[in-house]
């Protein structure tokens, strides 16, 4: 029995880089903790000086909110990769509690009164309520997204490929989902997987008991990378890791790499992924007609199911047999 094969360095979470990137995170809402309460705390102790319609200062604590919200933001940048839908809740309650305790220490100073800064309190405790719903809600579907509930569940998680699929409207439709398991065994299990697994390389989750139970098998479509050229890397790795027989066809595996996930995604995925086999198909064998298989691939390319490129190399295999 073969073994699993490693995975590529696209595809294997680095456990360093999300430290050093929630690390990075953490040090910049410190900042912006620091900041927005420095703000709000002795936004009475700043003297202003204003001409012609201008104010200025050159107390630090007057533009300590201005540089607070670049560092939340910043904040929230550089902690997105890590905490996907949850980054918006945790800005905002980042935000509004260092100004809640600014000013409750302001009050407990006696720079202010309660009844200076009732309003503001009042906003700055609704948006933290909001915030907290907001970073709950985000932190449960990333979670989801990751895959993280489904082990939870005790399913174990690989990188898949689906074929196949049912040219049907909806978020959710059914294709086949091909896999190994952790001993290296191939699986190819029909059952319902997002319509995304079709633009961005998705992750099964079996049941290590029985990989081929379409009920026990659950399919989940990880955030992409931000950037294109790691989206790529990591559909070429995917389609590295799991050859498919039909990755040949069509023009080869230049093409079929071209007309990856990301192609086969957009629109009409359906249609790509089934023009792309019917392609392959098309190269005639037995009592087959070579002119029956050139009219298929020029009603393919007539319909938009294949591209002028993979049109010309599906011919020209048709043509040398």
């Amino acid at each position: 029995m073969s073994a699993a094969p490693d995975v590529p360095s696209a595809l294997s979470g680095s456990a360093a880089r999300t430290a050093v990137t929630a690390a990075v995170a953490a040090g910049l809402g410190v900042l912006a903790w620091w900041l927005l309460r420095l703000g709000a705390h002795d936004a009475t102790l700043v003297r202003w000086e204003c001409f012609a319609g201008t104010c200025a200062t050159d107390d630090f604590a007057g533009a300590a909110p201005v540089l607070g919200g670049i560092a939340l933001l910043a904040t929230a940048a550089v902690a997105w990769p890590v905490a996907r839908r949850a980054t918006p809740g945790l800005a905002a309650v980042l935000g509004s509690g260092a100004l809640l305790t600014g000013w409750s220490a302001a009050v407990s100073d006696g720079l202010t009164t309660d009844q200076a800064v009732r309003r503001p309190v009042l906003i700055a405790a609704l948006v933290l309520a909001l915030g907290l719903v907001a970073a709950l809600w985000g932190g449960v579907r990333t979670l989801r997204d990751a895959g993280g509930l489904l082990r939870l569940r005790g399913r174990t998680g690989t990188w898949a490929r689906v074929q196949d699929y049912e040219s049907v409207p909806g978020p959710v439709v059914g294709a086949t989902v091909h896999f190994d398991d952790a001993r290296g065994v191939r699986h190819a299990v029909r059952t319902r997987v997002p319509r995304a697994a079709f633009a961005h390389p998705p992750r099964a989750y079996y049941d290590p008991e029985r990989p081929d139970d379409p009920q026990r098998l659950a399919v989940v479509v990880p955030p992409p990378p931000l950037t294109a050229a790691a989206r790529r890397a990591r559909e070429r790795a995917v389609r590295g890791l799991l050859p498919l027989p039909d990755d040949d066809l069509a023009g080869g595996d230049a093409a079929g790499a071209a007309r990856g996930p990301d192609r086969a995604g957009a629109g009409e995925p359906g249609r790509r992924a089934s023009g792309a086999a019917a392609a392959g198909g098309a190269r005639p064998s037995g009592g087959a007609s070579v002119v029956d298989a050139l009219e298929r691939l020029q009603a393919l390319r007539a319909t938009g199911a294949l591209s002028e490129e993979e049109y010309v190399a599906a011919k020209a295999r048709v043509l040398g047999g």
